[in-house]
């Protein structure tokens, strides 16, 4: 199990501190709104503090230094969010929370060990959540939460990166150099084909931090889309929890025991 660093600062709480400071200083794009204030329990950042927090009673838990970086695309619609707000957290039955716990538990990752997030800021007005994010043709604001993504990596310093759907692979690969080949993926045929586990990547900036990136298929989709995937001699489910024990071990944790695709 990856084990964060404790936080032993005594300034405001990292995660809140990246809450507090997430909002770009111009108007967001049409379509994008800003996250009035942070869901307090457990939710992706920034519609809440990207923690694992089941109870809100308690402080928050320390940040998870060079633990896992769990990076998604867009957090939620306007009316997803406030039906989260109205009840504090995310709802785990949902399909993404549902399947991405399921496979952390499979591979022994600690949920507490993660920083949920996601690479675009703001809501998406309104109650929709398939399609583009409304903001992402806009040059100035893509740029802001690419660099704001930066600033997540420099802080948490995971060891360990699982990126959430084709969308994401080609957003982070503009960071590293060694995920360029990324940035061309459409499809996780594609992403199978260059190399869905990246190890000792370095982002533009860092000269110290490195991490092991996995590119996974996205959570919600989990059903129709992990038949497709290819690494190494597996396929479907194996394929994927092959990348995690591959990544997991890089990363100097325990790799399973086994792998089961009905486990």
């Amino acid at each position: 199990m990856i084990r964060p660093l404790a936080d032993r600062r005594n300034h405001m709480h990292p995660a809140e501190s990246l809450w507090q400071s997430h909002h770009p200083p111009f108007d967001l794009p049409p379509g994008v709104l800003p996250v009035p204030t942070p869901i307090p329990g457990i939710a992706f950042f920034p519609g809440g503090f990207g923690l694992w927090r089941p109870d809100i009673t308690q402080p928050l838990p320390p940040f998870p230094i060079g633990g896992v970086m769990i990076l998604g695309h867009d957090f939620h619609s306007e009316t997803g969010y406030r039906e989260s707000l109205a009840r504090t957290r995310e709802s785990e039955s949902q399909a993404t929370w549902r399947q991405l716990l399921k496979l952390l538990a499979q591979v022994g990752v600690d949920p507490i060990d993660c920083f949920f997030t996601n690479v675009y800021l703001g809501l998406r007005a309104g109650s929709g959540t398939t399609g583009p994010f409304p903001g992402a043709t806009d040059s100035r604001f893509v740029a802001y939460c690419l660099a704001f993504l930066r600033k997540q990596l420099a802080e948490q310093q995971p060891r360990l990166i699982l990126t959430l759907g084709v969308n994401v692979p080609p957003l982070i690969g503009q960071l590293a150099p060694q995920l360029a080949p990324w940035t061309e993926c459409r499809h996780l045929k594609h992403l199978d084909a260059v190399g869905p586990v990246q190890f000792d990547v370095r982002f533009t900036d860092s000269t110290t931090h490195s991490a092991t990136v996995v590119a996974l298929t996205h959570p919600s989709l989990r059903d129709g889309g992990v038949r497709h995937r290819r690494y190494r001699d597996r396929s479907g489910h194996l394929a994927e929890l092959q990348m995690l024990a591959d990544a997991l071990a890089h990363a100097g944790t325990i790799a399973p025991k086994h792998l089961d695709p009905h486990a």
